[in-house]
């Protein structure tokens, strides 16, 4: 399938690696940027983290690398820096995730860059920030979790910590520096000048915390302990039933959909029951009369009368059952792709649906190398050049 989309026309030099920042250009790829993943010899680190394998390729870099090109090169050679710095001048944006400095010590920092072409959009991401006492440490998903209180919020009283096992720290990242990226680019469209924007895995995840951060702020009470609890809402939550859990959320309006569908009406007009600020100040009680009722019949019939009420309800899934879920069927989110090595694989769809434009999975995921000879020529480099950056081990791949 032909490249298109709202940032068709868009190029990005994509130094990212591992989850965060690739997950952030494969965000702008599915809306039809063209990304060429410059990566170091031997690869992104992700190729090799599994299993899951398919035929040597890794679920791990399948998952955030559709959408884009791959060359390889050698970034601590001369003639590795020069090459990119050739690419530098045909590309509207450079993306970058290493510690802070790290390309400014292989003289392809913002300024450097910026030299080449003044317009230049220049994106960084990194753990904590480019100033402060930890700008130099490793960030890594569960110790930032850690620091930011979400371990804390999501551990159970009394229980080992737990932590919230999507990569959310990555993966917020990623989409805020894909958003900054697209405001710098609206930016030098109006006004015909790039700049360098940054984002940190520290600032993402607090930015995402907005409601329970807000809670800390405005009372300095501070919500931990909460499973599937919602701090700000009564019920909001899983409730155990006759032979697993249900998951309610029936605060404010729906208070009293919630109590039909249990067969408790005298609690909407309850004073203490019916009113949202007292469910939220004595939950346990609350929850333990709501679980008296709920426990006398199974999920499936509790989702059937749910529904039948329309109060919003659902079960635990398993991803298997996510999968064979009839909505999730009907909106087509998984897409087969053909991949030189690993065959025929299975990714996710773009999140994204327009109706004047396309978003789409318009390229698998790229072998190690499999487009270094394609971007060097579409970059001017002659095939006897290439040929000799190859010898070298300057580049690597196809």
């Amino acid at each position: 399938m032909k490249q298109s989309g709202p940032l068709s026309g868009i190029k990005i030099l994509d130094f990212t690696h591992v989850l965060a920042g690739p997950f952030g250009t494969t965000l702008l790829g599915d809306l039809g940027a063209e990304v060429i993943k410059v990566e170091a010899p031997g690869g992104d680190s992700t190729r090799s983290n599994g299993p899951p394998f398919q035929n040597g390729e890794s679920a791990f870099f399948f998952c955030v690398n559709r959408n884009k090109k791959s060359i390889v090169i050698d970034l601590k050679t001369n003639e590795g820096r020069s090459i990119v710095e050739r690419m530098i001048s045909d590309c509207d944006v450079i993306v970058e995730n290493f510690r802070p400095g790290t390309l400014d010590r292989l003289g392809l920092g913002y300024e450097a860059a910026s030299k080449i072409r003044p317009d230049i959009i220049y994106a960084s991401l990194n753990a904590f920030g480019s100033t402060g006492p930890y700008k130099d440490r490793p960030g890594f998903e569960l110790i930032i979790q850690g620091l930011t209180g979400l371990v804390d919020i999501t551990t159970q009283p009394g229980q080992d910590p737990a932590k919230i096992q999507i990569q959310i720290v990555d993966l917020c990242g990623g989409m805020f520096l894909a958003m900054s990226i697209m405001a710098a680019l609206y930016h030098r469209e109006r006004t015909g000048r790039g700049q360098r924007t940054e984002c940190s895995l520290l600032e993402s995840t607090m930015a995402v915390m907005a409601n329970y951060i807000g809670i800390y702020l405005m009372s300095g009470k501070v919500p931990h302990g909460l499973g599937t609890k919602n701090a700000q809402a009564v019920p909001s939550q899983a409730f155990k039933t006759k032979d697993s859990y249900v998951l309610v959320v029936s605060h404010g309006r729906l208070w009293t959909r919630f109590c039909k569908a249990l067969e408790k009406p005298e609690w909407i007009d309850d004073p203490e029951m019916g009113s949202d600020a007292y469910r939220i100040e004595n939950r346990d009680r609350v929850e333990a009369m709501i679980e008296e009722v709920t426990r006398r019949k199974t999920t499936a019939e509790w989702l059937e009368i749910f529904q039948a009420h329309q109060v919003a309800s659902g079960p635990i899934n398993t991803l298997e059952e996510l999968f064979n879920d009839p909505q999730v069927i009907d909106q087509k989110i998984v897409t087969s792709v053909q991949h030189p090595k690993a065959g025929e694989a299975k990714l996710l769809s773009p999140p994204f649906h327009f109706s004047e434009c396309d978003s789409a999975v318009f390229l698998a995921p790229p072998a190690y190398g499999q487009h270094t000879s394609e971007i060097l020529k579409s970059s001017g480099f002659s095939t006897d050049e290439i040929t000799e950056f190859k010898r070298q081990k300057v580049v690597d791949g196809d």
